[in-house]
């Protein structure tokens, strides 16, 4: 499998470009999360990580206000970036190896 240069290229710009859009994200879940306090922060982790009973889920969620949202968001946003920025440098990893076999 061969790859044009300007593919590799594209490749390249899209990781440098996922590692600003994950600093920025990590700046702000930062800043959101000082926003909210570290009481809230672990009951919104609970909620992420899907660790409340049924009942408990949706009585948190008639909880949530725009800061809580916000935070969730965030952290959806950087899940999805460091998934793609994982199978970029995956992809990247392999063509290297073949280039050089």
């Amino acid at each position: 499998m061969s790859i044009q240069p300007e593919d590799e290229e594209f490749l390249h710009d899209m990781v440098i470009q996922l590692d600003e859009t994950i600093k920025k994200l990590v700046t702000e879940e930062r800043e959101v999360a000082q926003k909210l306090g570290d009481v809230r922060v672990t009951e919104l982790k609970e909620f992420w990580q899907q660790a409340l009973s049924e009942d408990d889920e949706k009585f948190f969620r008639a909880s949530l206000d725009y800061w809580d949202k916000t935070l969730i968001r965030v952290w959806a946003y950087l899940a999805r970036a460091h998934d793609t920025r994982v199978k970029v440098g995956h992809t990247l990893m392999k063509l290297n190896s073949k280039l050089k076999s």
